[in-house]
């Protein structure tokens, strides 16, 4: 019984770590995957994260070379008081392309992400959980 017991809340924990969540969880953060793969970015990063730029819960504001400033990407800051809303495809974009909700390319500081449909569709899911 105790061994069921057991198992099942293994299984249970092994589900919720696999989560997309928590794998975009663990790439905004750390630039990897949950399986360890490190994400790549055409032109190389100038650091190894999202979370390095816009900081572990999203907020932004690090200033970087060229005079940018890292985007808040906090829930208000991308939804709530945006003329045109992010959306889930639109922060996708963003991620991998550069081109913000207005249709605007972002800096060049700002990488355009390698990441596969699985990974980039996990990490901007992750994002727009941000508060």
């Amino acid at each position: 019984m105790l061994a069921a017991v057991f198992l099942a809340a293994l299984t249970a924990a092994v589900a919720n770590a696999a989560s997309p969540l928590a794998n975009g969880r663990a790439i905004f953060l750390t630039g990897r995957d949950l399986a360890g793969k490190q994400i790549s970015a055409q032109p190389a990063p100038m650091r190894s994260s999202c979370a390095a730029c816009h900081r572990a819960d999203g907020s932004g504001g690090v200033h970087l070379p060229g005079g940018a400033v890292s985007a808040d990407l906090r829930h208000a800051a991308m939804v709530t008081h945006q003329k045109h809303p992010y959306t889930l495809a639109m922060l996708e974009r963003t991620i991998s392309t550069g081109v913000d909700n207005e249709g605007t390319k972002l800096h060049p500081v700002m990488p355009r992400w390698r990441l596969s449909k699985t990974d980039l569709h996990d990490v901007a899911a992750y994002v727009m959980t941000l508060k």
